[in-house]
């Protein structure tokens, strides 16, 4: 049986699983990119405490939340997100932090009950929009936001400084 719910503090140690695999996924499609640009390639790797920490983070509540997608009660899908308010207009925005599926558990109906928890979190606490985060070009992420409603806003720049 599979549910999309809140996490919990018990959630933690496999959060911090998941987010490794996710780190590793990013890793590979941004990362060299980010060594290319001249990052130092030792400041991108994983970090177990640095993970724990931002689980812990998103656990608190409040501005900040944590989803699992459980299969038979472990955590196999995360999505970590915080509201803020913009800061060239008063209104209020969900960000999303981090999102993974594992592979096998993907194509199943979990991204859109992880959206569905998400959006409902953030209208709650009276955002006007939602942001997801899409790692490179991936065509199937973009097809799924685009239709779920969402669009293309910005494109980020970074240096290494």
């Amino acid at each position: 049986m599979s549910t999309v719910r809140p996490a919990t503090v018990t959630d933690t140690a496999r959060c911090v699983e998941l987010l490794r695999s996710f780190h590793g996924a990013w890793r590979d499609e941004v990362g060299g990119s980010l060594v290319d640009a001249g990052a130092d390639p030792e400041r991108l790797d994983f970090s177990a405490d640095h993970a724990e920490r931002v689980v812990r983070a998103h656990l608190r509540g409040g501005f900040a939340c944590a989803f699992v997608f459980a299969v038979d009660g472990l955590a196999e899908g995360l999505l970590l997100a915080a509201a803020f308010e913009h800061s060239f207009a008063p209104l209020w925005i969900a960000k999303e932090t981090a999102w993974w599926i594992e592979p096998q558990h993907r194509g199943s109906r979990a991204a859109g009950q992880m959206l569905d928890a998400y959006q409902g979190w953030a209208r709650e606490r009276g955002c006007v929009f939602g942001g997801m985060a899409g790692m490179g070009d991936d065509p199937d992420v973009g097809v799924l936001y685009r239709r779920r409603g969402y669009i293309v806003a910005e494109t980020h720049f970074l240096k290494a400084l």
